[in-house]
């Protein structure tokens, strides 16, 4: 019977201990040469190359006139006269009728531009599952961004909510409006929801 070729034990453990020393040694080895990679090389600088000839030098142009001085200043009457036509608007655009959920676009025709009527003719709204109706009781509003032809107003508005069951809730509506002069009057011209709207905290 032949034996299989096997080392010896002894042989074994020499011919481990060996390829440890290599790992080991690998291993050492990487760190050194990771170093190194690590360390910035010394840079020649680059060849300057010198142009021969003329150099055209551009003459330097004259800075633009500020924009502010080729629109109209923002005028008291102006912000005075557009502010006017925000509690007429919320009292047309807040209140909302489950029986009724489209009647505030036709309340709000008169305070608004032409374009902003025709975005709020395609958009349905909508109350929610538990809210049937909803009142304006008061609003306030701080002017966001003023221009002469445009301006950004923050509102917030106080209403009450009455749920299916006639329940009356206090509640926060916080709204980004748009006012435009359109024909030398102001008109909003677009609102956004801000973050925050909902049941005044206790």
């Amino acid at each position: 019977m032949a034996r299989s070729p096997q080392l010896p034990d002894r042989a074994k453990t020499w011919f481990s201990i060996i390829i440890g020393l290599l790992l080991i040694a690998l291993f050492i080895g990487s760190l050194f040469s990771g170093r190194r990679a690590a360390q910035p090389k010394e840079t020649k600088p680059a060849a300057v190359h010198k142009q021969q000839g003329d150099v055209y030098q551009y003459e330097a142009q004259p800075e633009p006139e500020e924009t502010t001085s080729k629109t109209p200043p923002i005028t008291e009457e102006a912000v005075s006269s557009a502010q006017a036509v925000l509690p007429d608007f919320l009292k047309a655009y807040v209140p909302f009728d489950s029986k009724q959920p489209d009647a505030y676009v036709d309340r709000s025709k008169p305070y608004i531009t032409d374009s902003f009527y025709k975005q709020l003719s395609s958009f349905q709204r909508r109350g929610t599952l538990s809210r049937a109706k909803t009142d304006y009781v008061t609003a306030e509003w701080t002017p966001a961004e003023l221009k002469a032809d445009e301006q950004w107003y923050n509102v917030d508005v106080t209403v009450t909510h009455t749920d299916i069951n006639g329940k009356n809730e206090d509640g926060l509506l916080l709204y980004v409006v748009l006012l435009k002069r359109v024909d030398g009057k102001w008109k909003v011209d677009d609102v956004g929801i801000r973050p925050g709207s909902g049941a005044i905290p206790e």
